[in-house]
């Protein structure tokens, strides 16, 4: 598997060189190439990045938006995320039911739903390719089936929102809303094994702190919390292979 990344910051005004785009990245293998998420600032870079398909977690700006520009390449997203961006001009758009797999390309997709938001509720995305697999988590509080979705995963691309700092909140209506921390994503990573972990989306304090101080405090965290796991910062342009 190859990941690259086209765009790793969160719907903040804090921009950097190394964080300037809204989530994007691709995943490929076999010759073909997921995009996963595809934020409103990426808009006019299809032509460029050529997926075969696309996922999208949910149908916040920071996540969707680049999509009004209309795509060709199908479309895979939660029943409520294609209600929400039906106005876009979306050529082919498949439906991912939870826990229930389906093929795009070589990949095995099955959508994971996640804590995150009232409106624009999300999924995190389980892949399967080779017998490797990646999960992502999109934004999120929690996974609403934490076994389901990480026993077994090799990657994690993660949600780094915030570091340390919780920027959960409740809703009126008693629901919880918002982006755990790291620091907590690397506990789940470590009670599972898992031994890989990317994060991207970073907000405020990760994209002020400057790259080697975001890397410090990575490794510090992981240090503490995941000891076994691998840890990387996503970057504008970063490519990966596992």
């Amino acid at each position: 598997m190859k990941l690259h990344f086209y765009g790793t910051k969160g719907y903040v005004e804090e921009s950097s060189a190394s964080h300037s785009g809204h989530s994007a990245f691709t995943v490929e293998a076999e010759g073909f190439r997921l995009l996963c998420d595809f934020g409103e600032n990426r808009r006019g870079l299809l032509a460029k990045i050529r997926p075969d398909a696309i996922f999208v977690s949910h149908a916040h700006p920071d996540h969707a938006w680049g999509l009004e520009e209309g795509s060709t390449a199908p479309v895979y997203a939660s029943a409520v995320t294609h209600e929400l961006t039906a106005k876009m001009p979306i050529e082919k758009r498949v439906v991912l039911e939870p826990g229930r797999g389906v093929r795009a390309g070589p990949f095995r997709l099955t959508a994971m739903p996640v804590v995150h938001s009232v409106r624009c509720p999300g999924i995190g995305m389980r892949l399967e390719v080779a017998n490797r697999t990646l999960v992502y988590s999109g934004d999120l509080v929690s996974f609403e089936n934490p076994d389901e979705a990480l026993t077994g995963t090799e990657v994690y691309v993660g949600d780094g929102s915030t570091l340390t700092g919780s920027l959960v909140r409740r809703h009126t209506g008693g629901a919880l809303l918002g982006h755990t921390t790291v620091r907590a994503q690397l506990g789940w990573l470590a009670r599972k094994g898992i031994g890989r972990a990317v994060f991207s989306h970073f907000g405020k304090e990760a994209i002020g702190m400057g790259e080697e101080a975001l890397r410090e405090a990575l490794s510090k965290l992981a240090s503490e919390r995941a000891p076994s796991c691998a840890v990387t910062a996503a970057r504008d342009g970063l490519t990966l292979d596992f």
